[in-house]
């Protein structure tokens, strides 16, 4: 199964999570955990259907919808008792499209991923599943710091506080648009990991302003991204963003 058929099949998952079980969306789902950008849309797709079903059930019915519809069964002209029905249906269909509209715009204004961090995602992805290796491990952050130095790979002058007392697992790079990205990968005082991506504001075309980490909650990845003179840093991990920002 490819991306378009999985995304085809997906379209008509239901956000309740009933479909799981049924074979046909369980490979469609399959397919989504293996490729971070459709696992993406996948997600926001699932967030947007629940949200309209939310807005849709909160809509009342009209408490003398049976009346008006027996009543104009009765008259013997038709148009008198469907005036007030299509009065509330036309009334109906345009609170839909401004609940619609209103939610499509919000979806569209939320912060999103940019190419390089869902590749890191899905590079980091791999490492975690043992489908690819790091180029070099090492439990001493120090000794990681050293490597990328020395194989000319982005690297953060000073770690963030947070991550230089965790013990370190390795790293790794991968070209985007031409120019080297670093992960570093950590182990957190839980069991869980954390992840931090480095690369040159100049291989990053979207615009990172500098201050204040901007979280995102991508999936099951909660990620922050900074700016911090000519490098970007983002942290990752499998969590939510609370946990993320205790790390920040």
């Amino acid at each position: 199964m490819d991306n378009q058929e999985a995304k085809f099949i997906l379209s008509a998952y239901r956000p309740g999570g009933q479909d799981a079980s049924d074979p046909r969306f369980a490979e469609a789902l399959e397919q989504a955990r293996r490729d971070p950008v459709l696992e993406r849309w996948f997600s926001e797709s699932i967030a947007f259907d629940a949200a309209m079903t939310e807005k849709l059930g909160a809509i009342a019915v009209p408490n003398d919808l049976r009346e008006s519809i027996l009543a104009g069964v009765k008259v013997s002209r038709p148009l008198r008792w469907m005036k007030p029905f299509v009065a509330r249906a036309i009334a109906a269909a345009l609170l839909f499209a401004a609940i619609a509209g209103s939610l499509i715009l919000r979806e569209m204004k939320k912060p999103r991923l940019a190419g390089w961090q869902t590749q890191a995602l899905g590079t980091i992805s791999s490492l975690v599943d043992g489908r690819s290796s790091f180029d070099a491990q090492s439990h001493s952050a120090s000794q990681l710091v050293n490597w990328l130095q020395t194989n000319q790979a982005p690297v953060a002058s000073r770690l963030p506080t947070n991550l230089e007392t965790l013990e370190s697992l390795g790293c790794k790079t991968f070209l985007w648009n031409q120019e080297l990205i670093s992960v570093i990968c950590f182990r957190r005082p839980d069991g869980g990991l954390i992840h931090l991506v480095i690369t040159k504001a100049s291989a990053a075309p979207d615009r990172v302003l500098k201050g204040e980490p901007q979280l995102v909650q991508h999936g099951e990845w909660a990620t922050a991204t900074w700016r911090k003179g000519d490098m970007i840093y983002m942290l990752a991990l499998e969590g939510s963003r609370d946990q993320l920002a205790t790390y920040l």
